[in-house]
């Protein structure tokens, strides 16, 4: 969880929260020369969450990601933006080994099922889910047509909500006369501008708004998110588990209570928070290393803070 300042006001700061990014609050900040920029930029922020939100809304059943998931086998032509998000989703797949798949949302489903039972999922069941997962969930044919190869749900909220957040963030700066642009999803960020935002870190093991943070760290020209298990998951017979899960094996990630990640833009920490999560410190940090602009935080299950060698240093009180 992230706690927010205000940004350094200009000559206007509008600061504004909605209830309508993906079923997340949003948080739009913005310092402009005058309040009609300002609200100009707002006003283009806001109809890029809702055009946007009406083609990834799962919750929708006539936004276009529903629409299309109603189509197994059958190549579909998608929009330029949701051909573009699954793009993203299938390079973080390769890329992570794994660790990253949108079609994790089918063990959700087989832990939510346990919860509501109390009794922990059956291996054979868990190895049934993984065996599928080794599969590409979806081809995209160069035309801008995709056929699906599952029936099982899909997880895409995190990468269109950071996808949208980018968006939102890039048609407000460019509005004439805007200075400072933040838009905070559910405490995934972006930050535009030269003043940028300072950012607490909130220990991942612990629920309470009000304790210390774990540290501070200003986020200008770039983007935030964090991965963590304290306010999410699954309570099966009496033992809390994290909501993260490694598509790799089927079970709940227990190594890494939080993580959180800087990247220039917010699509690429959100893939990245999740990955790290389930990667563990050793080889998320190797893959840190691998990607300009990035640095990641990592808190083991054991208590040790471990900075990517990109991380800031912590900025003074």
């Amino acid at each position: 969880m992230l706690r927010l300042p205000p940004l350094f006001r200009r000559s206007y700061h509008l600061h504004t929260t909605y209830e309508r990014l993906l079923g997340t609050q949003v948080e739009v900040q913005i310092t402009a020369r005058g309040r009609a920029q300002a609200q100009a930029a707002e006003g283009r922020a806001l109809a890029e969450l809702e055009r946007l939100s009406a083609l990834f809304n799962r919750f929708d059943p006539e936004s276009e990601l529903s629409r299309w998931t109603r189509r197994p086998e059958e190549a579909v032509r998608l929009s330029p933006e949701l051909n573009a998000v699954l793009t993203l989703a299938e390079t973080w797949r390769v890329r992570t080994g794994n660790a990253f798949h949108a079609g994790a949302d089918a063990l959700g489903a087989v832990w939510q099922e346990a919860s509501r039972s109390g009794h922990p999922p059956q291996a054979a069941e868990l190895d049934r889910v993984v065996a599928a997962l080794r599969q590409a969930p979806w081809s995209q044919h160069g035309d801008g047509t995709a056929t699906l190869h599952t029936r099982s749900p899909l997880g895409l909220n995190a990468l269109a909500k950071g996808f949208i957040v980018d968006r939102m963030v890039e048609e407000a700066a460019a509005q004439p006369g805007v200075g400072t642009v933040l838009v905070n999803a559910g405490g995934d960020l972006r930050a535009s501008g030269p003043a940028g935002v300072l950012v607490a870190v909130a220990d991942p093991r612990t629920r309470r708004d009000d304790a210390p943070a774990l540290t501070r760290v200003r986020v200008r020209g770039a983007a935030l998110a964090t991965s963590g298990q304290a306010h999410r998951g699954y309570d099966v017979g009496g033992q809390h588990h994290s909501h993260v899960l490694d598509p790799r094996t089927g079970r709940p990630v227990a190594d890494v209570p939080g993580v959180t990640v800087l990247a220039p833009d917010c699509v690429t920490a959100d893939a990245l928070a999740t990955a790290l999560s389930v990667l563990g410190p050793g080889p998320g940090l190797d893959l840190i290393a691998t990607l300009p602009q990035t640095a990641a935080l990592i808190f083991t299950a054991d208590g040790e803070l471990r900075r990517s060698a990109t991380w800031p240093a912590d900025p003074p009180f």
